[in-house]
């Protein structure tokens, strides 16, 4: 076995609650397992039993040994009888599950027989009870189930419906038989209920009594998934304080996302770095140096990770190696190298989003981030209105920004709409495919082997005519005989006329001409296995045409063959005007006649036709506005203090500059008033002053000799 697989790691593979546990499971109904609520922090993992309900809800149950019914007799004093509850976890382990729960409730039930529980009514200074419950904090709480804190009731007397209208708990109203009080304790801030103290039960010989009943623990929801940002632009960052990974430090968080590629969180110091990252789809990667030279360690999945579903990462570093584990499941390790082992310095800030000079960025969401087991408020930061970030997941397809049915494809920084299961094209799927039909022009959708039998047709037909006659679209077999037809009578009614092979029927849209040239948009599908057909134009209430089909009737329309736009072979002149929006089920016959190498089995015949939108003017969304990074923060009081400093600092220069060449001129005046005089005799003649060599000097006399003082300087 190789020793790579003998490194051992703090963080265990325990999910940090049940709704982690339900994020990267398949689930039944419940699920008895160990959670971990801090990761890699100091609490253990512990068991729970979790509750899966069909509406969504996540119930997280703690038990206890006492959770069956107990009875209470022979203690009659106050609070005598005390049953402090185990519970299979320790109190740090429930009160960090409970802080980070959206709610926390604990069953509590005294059924009494002539014992009474609280004595009431009693008013803050009197209120004496028989019987009690202590919180997490040891405190003696002044409530009972059901009811408030700081009322000294029971349900009952919240609710104004005791037994004894004059007490405030059924137990202490002592009529005869067996009463009993009881229901949730809600306030999670005292939960969960750690001991329990009962009185007023007599003596084993008289008919003093109590049961009593403590449900499990029972917590709903989690913070930790609810603490969301959305990354809505690629250089968008949350920067946290330097993250102090040293010699171990674990990292743990779920993303959610399209893109392919990006940098999720990187840090710096003078040579060491950690950064994680998406590569490709299908690999998430943790670098990492720590003086030794570069390290990573990699998952590969067979699923695609940028596929908008939440993915879970956990990434841990120690003195032997290195771990990433992706969705609780895929993991990879890697060995540190043969050597000592050297902290991981970081100095600079921990960016969460790109890297920590913005490139490479992140758009997606991110939630759960867990530092060394510290839950990190990323939400704050985009609740403070900080550049590229919202609040929770929000992607940019949450505004429905596709219309007619358009799929739209989430990218977080922008969307785009898939239009291919529609009658139309566009960047929102809003702009017409339509064709001015001329009285000899033709479509005709041959389907082509793969002939259809319906019962529940939805078709579709958009157009606009000043010409009130002629086929609008038409469906026929030539195997059964069976046809239906769309078509603007003279009059300008809007027909429809079909034979399924029960009977001939002819249904018209009243009230309405269609032949004045406005844009008509019209719907058409059958219902109730084909008995009702519904009728849907333009902004009008719908029209329903019911008939009656013998039992022994088929309303089946079968193998259809073709499909008609404007007339079909029979007729000699067909539909003027334009046609667009024709939609039969999942079948956009005018958007495959226009595309780029479409179809052999749709075919424009007669007078050659060319697209057009039928002067319906596409719908577009106003622009997005486009983000970019504001400048740095700067702190004016510092910026301030800087430009003083920097003032002074030049300044001062000057006064130095000007004092050194003070000092320089001084001293150069100094050696010059100071220079050595002195005085030498000399017989020379005057003129040979000049003279090169004695013989010279002598013709050259002009006085004879002479006795003359010279002068010398020196410096």
């Amino acid at each position: 076995m190789s020793k790579f697989h003998l490194i051992s790691f703090v963080s265990a593979l325990n999910p940090l609650s049940c709704t982690a546990y339900k994020n990267t499971n398949a689930v039944n109904q419940r699920a008895d397992l160990k959670i971990d609520v801090d990761g890699s922090g100091p609490l253990r993992p512990f068991p729970v039993t979790c509750e899966f309900y069909a509406d969504g809800r996540i119930v997280t149950v703690i038990r206890h040994s006492n959770e069956q019914t107990t009875q209470v007799d022979g203690f009659q004093e106050p609070g005598s009888f005390v049953q402090n509850i185990m519970y299979e976890a320790d109190m740090e382990q429930m009160e960090a599950l409970v802080n980070r729960s959206n709610s926390c409730w604990q069953r509590l039930q005294y059924a009494c027989k002539h014992s009474r529980l609280f004595n009431s009514p009693s008013d803050e200074q009197n209120f004496r009870p028989f019987s009690w419950w202590v919180s997490r904090y040891n405190q003696k709480m002044d409530f009972w189930s059901g009811s408030l804190p700081g009322s000294r009731k029971c349900e009952c007397g919240v609710m104004g419906t005791c037994s004894d209208p004059t007490k405030w708990c059924n137990c202490d109203s002592e009529l005869e038989g067996w009463l009993e009080d009881g229901g949730d304790i809600t306030q999670k801030e005292f939960l969960p209920v750690k001991q329990l103290r009962f009185g007023d039960t007599g003596s084993a010989l008289d008919e003093k009594e109590g049961r009593y009943t403590l449900g499990p623990l029972m917590c709903e929801g989690d913070d930790l998934f609810n603490n969301v940002v959305t990354f809505r632009v690629s250089d968008a960052t949350i920067n946290l304080p330097p993250f102090d990974m040293g010699h171990s430090g674990d990292i743990y968080f779920e993303f959610r996302t399209t893109s392919e590629n990006a940098v999720i969180m990187h840090s710096k110091g003078p040579t060491d770095y950690i950064k994680i990252s998406l590569i490709g789809g299908y690999q998430l990667q943790f670098q990492y140096q720590a003086g030794s030279g570069p390290l990573g360690v990699s998952v590969d999945t067979a699923y695609k990770m940028s596929d908008n579903n939440w993915h879970s990462v956990s990434v841990e570093r120690n003195r032997k190696g290195a771990r990433i584990v992706v969705d609780g499941a895929q993991k990879s390790e890697i060995r540190e190298p043969p050597g000592p082992v050297r902290a991981l310095h970081l100095t600079s800030l921990l960016v969460v989003g790109a890297t920590i000079d913005y490139r490479d960025g992140f758009v997606g969401c991110i939630r759960a981030l867990l530092l060394n087991g510290r839950l990190i408020d990323l939400r704050q930061h985009a609740d403070r209105g900080q550049y590229g970030l919202s609040p929770g997941c929000v992607g940019k397809c949450e505004s429905n920004p596709c219309l007619n049915n358009g799929t739209c494809q989430e990218r977080y920084d922008g969307y785009h709409c898939d239009c291919r299961w529609t009658a139309f094209k566009g960047p929102i799927c809003a702009d017409e495919i339509g064709v001015n039909m001329r009285p000899s022009s033709m479509i005709r959708y041959d389907f082509s082997g793969s002939w259809r039998s319906t019962i529940s047709e939805n078709i579709r037909v958009g157009f606009t005519t000043t010409n009130p006659k002629g086929f609008l679209l038409g469906f026929s077999s030539n195997i059964t005989g069976e046809y239906l037809t769309i078509m603007v009578s003279n009059s300008g009614h809007l027909r429809v006329v079909f034979d399924f092979g029960f009977e001939r029927q002819e249904v018209i849209f009243p009230g309405k001409h269609f032949g004045l040239g406005q844009y008509h948009d019209v719907r058409i599908r059958r219902k109730n296995s084909g008995s009702v057909l519904v009728m849907e134009v333009d902004n009008y209430e719908s029209q329903e045409f019911t008939f009656n089909i013998k039992a022994s009737a088929d309303a089946q329309f079968n193998n259809i063959q073709y499909m008609y736009i404007g007339r079909n072979e029979s007729m000699t002149e067909g539909f003027i005007g334009c046609v667009s929006r024709v939609e039969f089920d999942d079948i956009y016959p005018l958007k495959l006649l226009f595309q780029e190498d479409g179809p052999s089995n749709v075919r424009s015949l007669g007078t050659p036709l060319n697209e057009d939108f039928c002067g319906v003017e596409p719908v577009t969304h106003p622009p997005n506005m486009v983000e970019t990074r504001p400048p740095p923060l700067v702190d004016e009081d510092k910026l301030r203090q800087i430009y003083n400093r920097t003032d002074s600092a030049i300044l001062g220069g000057v006064l130095a500059v000007i004092f050194l060449a003070l000092v320089i001129m001084a001293i150069l005046i100094g050696r010059y008033l100071a220079r050595h005089k002195g005085e030498y005799l000399t017989q020379e003649d005057k003129g040979a002053d000049s003279a090169m060599d004695p013989d010279s000097a002598v013709v050259r006399s002009a006085t004879g000799h002479q006795v003359q003082k010279k002068k010398e300087w020196f410096i």
